[in-house]
């Protein structure tokens, strides 16, 4: 990893993502390809250095001068960056992009007017106030989205639109847009991490309706899609609703696990909101198990570290630590939390809280007393708590160096397999151009060095065939032919002329029709393919379908497949479905062909991944994911 020096001096690491997005924005050739590089550096440096992520930002906005679109490019990401630290300020940035995008009627500016316009509802959410959140995406939002045909973000505004609703108890206005999203998904992208969103949505609302066989159908089914990307931002939520679940069908043991679960994620990717939900879920079963202690303990963290934000937020945790501290019967911490509760509390409640901070401000005085007594005993107590501690800093001193040496071997260690990974990609690289290279020299030569010979027999063949009609010589043409068409369909693989003419989607349809007979047909689909993808890129693509779609003719016995193919922005997906005899996956695995090494080496050089699901007598499914912005 490379070290990058910061203004001040100051040395910083970052992973091997936000160190790409650096080093290409030292590539770009204009101030405002910089700055939209430098957006998304920060906006990769957004949870895990915030300081550093803003100062990338602003960069970048210093490079977009006067230029207007890319100025409210750059207020959106700095309003994402400080939605989880200063809502106002993060609104008043969302504000500023908005006013410079508005000018734009382009997909590209629509997008980014909705996402902005859906993170201001967001921030409505945080206060709680849903009316506006609703207001935001029904009349901003999804319509925007919808002006930048972006169907899959007009799915997510109805997801989010189904979360007010359910808040408030309103269950069939929320099964109703939670429907609509999972429709799109459905047509468009059925396993994208955002349909998870809508399957926990609905067991949330069958939880709360008492309905467990179906609140446990809907966590499958988010399951099964959250399983396909291990630390998602949509995984805590799952596991707040799969405790949820638990609870109600009295598993109190399964119930903590999946809260535990939910906190591992949300710490790794510091989700503060899911944080301080899993938290009180944490405190409240601890509560209804009897474990008051364990309780507190967990309400005093989310109180020290800070995951109260919102005054609705701060009253029910000084209630709940007051309540919490009082069956502990520690008077003094009761009634000091009582107090702080009441300063924050309406009118309705006023009477009712003064009456509670009466009774112990009486027992907080009898408390003190006791403490006057118990300081005096506790005064030979002093010396050996001091030697202790002179005991247990030393212990700690040693524990800390033996953790920063492991750090710093770590790091080392880290650099080599960076740098392993980077010779690694080279190397592959340079196979596959050289590949090409090779391919594109060979088809020439069988098109114009052979083709050209065995076009200038059969002219010949023919002549001869006007002075001799021998049905041998007729025989020997028709062969010939067939050598010209072989010879042809040779020369198109190894090097396809739509694909260097027309394109990548012409290439694939052309692919699909030629691979088409009378025991294959093959059926095919291609959404948002841009045209402005590197050649190379395209050519690594139409590899893989290739070798996908010859698999299927040559080993599947299928007689339908379909072929999807969509982009979404530098995420290319692939599937491949067929209604053949499957195989067994495990086994598959340990047998794999040439065919699927060169897929697999292709997919892993584009930084994607692929999933195979099949079974013997159940066909394939193929799904692959391929960055477009990588080395290439």
């Amino acid at each position: 990893m490379a070290a990058l020096l910061l203004p001040g001096g100051i040395f910083a690491q970052y992973g091997p993502v936000a160190d790409s997005l650096l080093r290409l924005s030292g590539m770009q050739k204009t101030d405002t390809a910089k700055a939209a590089i430098l957006y998304l550096l920060g906006d990769e440096l957004s949870t895990t250095d915030t300081l550093h992520g803003v100062h990338f930002i602003q960069q970048g906005l210093q490079l977009a001068g006067k230029h207007a679109y890319y100025r409210g490019v750059g207020h959106f990401y700095l309003g994402r960056l400080y939605m989880d630290y200063d809502a106002s300020r993060s609104e008043a940035n969302f504000d500023r992009a908005l006013l410079f995008l508005s000018n734009y009627t382009t997909p590209a500016s629509y997008r980014y007017q909705s996402r902005a316009w859906a993170n201001k509802g967001v921030l409505a959410q945080y206060k709680s106030d849903n009316k506006t959140f609703a207001d935001v995406l029904l009349l901003h939002a999804i319509p925007l989205a919808a002006k930048a045909g972006d169907s899959l973000a007009v799915a997510q505004g109805y997801t989010n639109l189904s979360l007010p609703f359910l808040n408030f108890g309103n269950y069939e206005k929320a099964i109703l847009y939670a429907g609509k999203s999972v429709a799109i998904f459905q047509r468009n992208q059925p396993k994208d991490l955002r349909q998870a969103d809508n399957f926990i949505n609905l067991a949330k609302i069958c939880s709360q309706k008492g309905d467990n066989t179906g609140a446990k159908t809907h966590l499958d089914s988010a399951l099964s899609i959250i399983q396909t990307q291990p630390g998602s931002l949509y995984e805590p939520y799952y596991y707040t609703t799969e405790a949820q679940y638990y609870i109600n069908t009295h598993q109190p043991g399964r119930a903590a696990q999946s809260i535990e679960n939910g906190l591992s994620v949300a710490e790794k990717i510091k989700s503060r909101n899911d944080l301080r939900t899993l938290l009180y879920q944490k405190a409240r079963m601890l509560q209804d198990e009897g474990n008051i202690r364990a309780a507190r303990d967990v309400l005093l963290k989310m109180y020290r570290d800070s995951y109260i934000t919102t005054d609705l937020d701060r009253k029910q945790i000084y209630h709940d630590l007051a309540m919490t501290e009082a069956s502990l019967k520690n008077m003094t911490a009761a009634f000091s939390w009582l107090t702080q509760y009441a300063a924050l509390s309406d009118s309705l409640n006023e009477a009712r809280t003064k009456i509670q901070i009466a009774a112990l401000e009486t027992k907080y005085s009898y408390a003190q007393k006791e403490n006057e007594l118990l300081a005096i005993s506790n005064k030979a107590n002093v010396q050996r708590m001091i030697m202790w501690g002179c005991i247990g800093g030393l212990l700690l001193a040693s524990l800390l160096f033996f953790y920063f040496s492991r750090i710093r071997s770590a790091r080392a260690e880290q650099e080599v397999r960076s740098l392993k990974q980077r010779q690694q990609i080279a190397l592959t690289q340079a196979l596959l151009q050289g590949e090409e290279k090779e391919r594109a020299r060979m088809a020439r030569d069988l098109h114009d060095g052979l083709g050209g010979m065995l076009a200038g027999v059969k002219i010949n063949l023919t002549n001869a065939l006007q002075e001799d009609s021998s049905t041998e010589i007729g025989r020997v043409i028709m062969q010939l032919d067939d050598s010209v068409t072989e010879l042809r369909r040779i020369a198109r693989n190894m090097m396809p002329e739509a694909l260097l003419r027309s394109g990548l989607r012409t290439a694939l349809s052309d692919l699909c029709q030629s691979v088409s007979n009378e025991q294959l047909t093959v059926d095919f689909s291609f959404m948002n393919i841009s045209e402005t993808l590197p050649r190379q890129i395209q050519i690594i693509i139409y590899r893989i379908i290739q070798e996908l779609l010859s698999n299927i003719v040559k080993h599947s016995g299928a007689s339908e497949a379909f072929l999807q193919c969509s982009q979404d922005e530098d995420v290319f997906y692939i599937t491949v479905e067929d209604n053949g005899r499957g195989m067994n996956t495990a086994e598959a695995g340990k047998h794999r062909g040439i065919g699927m090494d060169n897929i697999r080496s292709r997919v892993d050089f584009l930084k994607g991944r692929m999933d195979v699901h099949s079974g013997p007598a159940k066909g394939t499914i193929i799904n692959i994911e391929l960055k477009t912005n990588g080395n290439p």
